[in-house]
């Protein structure tokens, strides 16, 4: 890989890092916070493209993993990796891999995204969600599959839908523009 290409991966790790750092949690409406990491993962995998989107998450995990205070409220270490929000930091390669999918296939002088890559915007959303219910209820943070999309899905998603659309306007504008220099998805 070219260095562009890890710089470019690193750099989406750090936003995704910053990124965690703006969280509010809400306790009447669920234990996980709310996050900027949605926007994020899904712009990483729609600018970078489906590998290096999905490294770049790779990384972002592995910094965690290693201890650096990448995850949300300053949070790091291998132990948050099998706590009650891990699906969701699970998901987030799986969400850049399927969202870099979408917009590896678009030629921004097409004009605007096509469906495809504008859908895979929400099919990353849909990665992130059903491993993050899924984490919720292996690690028996709450007793069913339907009381972790009440808790861990449905108080997100309208701020998630912002986020994405977000997303896919800073994709759109970095694609268009040639803002990477001479940058072409792989």
């Amino acid at each position: 890989m070219a260095t562009r290409d890890l710089t470019l991966m690193a750099l989406f790790a750090a936003v995704t890092a910053v990124c965690a750092q703006v969280s509010l949690t809400v306790p009447v409406l669920s234990s996980v916070p709310f996050t900027m990491q949605t926007f994020a993962v899904l712009a990483s995998g729609a600018v970078l493209g489906a590998r290096r989107g999905c490294a770049s998450q790779v990384v972002y995990l592995l910094l965690g993993a290693a201890g650096v205070p990448v995850f949300a409220r300053f949070h790091g270490g291998a132990q948050i990796l099998v706590g009650p929000t891990a699906g969701y930091l699970w998901g987030f390669p799986i969400a850049a891999l399927v969202t870099g999918w979408g917009w590896d296939a678009w030629d921004p002088r097409r004009g605007r995204p096509s469906i495809g890559a504008r859908s895979a915007m929400l099919a990353g959303l849909v990665c992130i969600y059903a491993l993050g219910v899924a984490g919720l209820v292996a690690t028996r943070t709450v007793p069913t599959i339907g009381h972790a999309i009440r808790v861990g899905v449905y108080p997100f998603l309208a701020l998630d839908l912002v986020k994405a659309i977000l997303a896919d306007f800073v994709a759109m504008r970095v694609r268009i523009t040639g803002v990477i220099g001479g940058w072409r998805s792989a």
